[in-house]
C-alpha cells in the first residue's frame, strides 16, 4: 500500500507540474482550481484505495460492491464539480477546468483499476 501511494503521490505531482509547462495551460495551472482538482482526486483515489484494499479481505461480495461504489463515486463527483465550476464561475477558463479534470480524473482511475487488479489477484490465489 505504501508503494502505492508513493506513485500515486508522485504521478499527482506531475500532473500538477506539467500544467504549467504545457503554454495552452499554463494559465489555468496557476489558479486555485487547478491546485484543488488535483488534491481533490488524489485524496479520493487514496481513500477508495483503501475501501478496496478493507472490502478485499472481507469478502468477494463485498469488493465487487467497492469497486462500483467507488466508479460511482469518482464518476457523480466530478459530474458535480464540473457542474458546480461552469455555473459558479464559468469564465474563460471553463475549457482548460473540464479538460484538466478529466486527464486528472482518467490518470487516478488507471491507477485504482491497477491497483484493483492486484487486489482481486491476490484474492485469487
Amino acid at each position: 500500500m505504501k508503494s502505492f501511494l508513493v506513485n500515486l503521490t508522485l504521478v499527482n505531482v506531475a500532473l500538477y507540474v506539467s500544467g504549467t509547462f504545457l503554454p495552452v495551460f499554463s494559465d489555468f495551472a496557476g489558479t486555485w482550481p487547478w491546485l484543488a482538482i488535483v488534491l481533490f482526486y488524489f485524496a479520493l483515489t487514496a481513500g477508495l484505495v483503501s475501501w478496496l484494499n478493507h472490502a478485499s479481505r472481507r469478502s468477494p461480495m463485498q469488493f465487487v460492491t467497492a469497486v462500483n461504489g467507488s466508479t460511482a463515486i469518482k464518476m457523480l463527483s466530478s459530474l458535480a464539480i464540473v457542474t458546480t465550476y461552469l455555473v459558479a464561475v464559468g469564465g474563460e477558463y471553463r475549457i482548460h477546468f473540464s479538460l484538466g479534470l478529466f486527464v486528472v480524473f482518467a490518470v487516478n482511475t488507471f491507477f485504482l483499476v491497477m491497483k484493483a487488479q492486484t487486489l482481486s489477484k491476490k484474492k485469487a490465489d
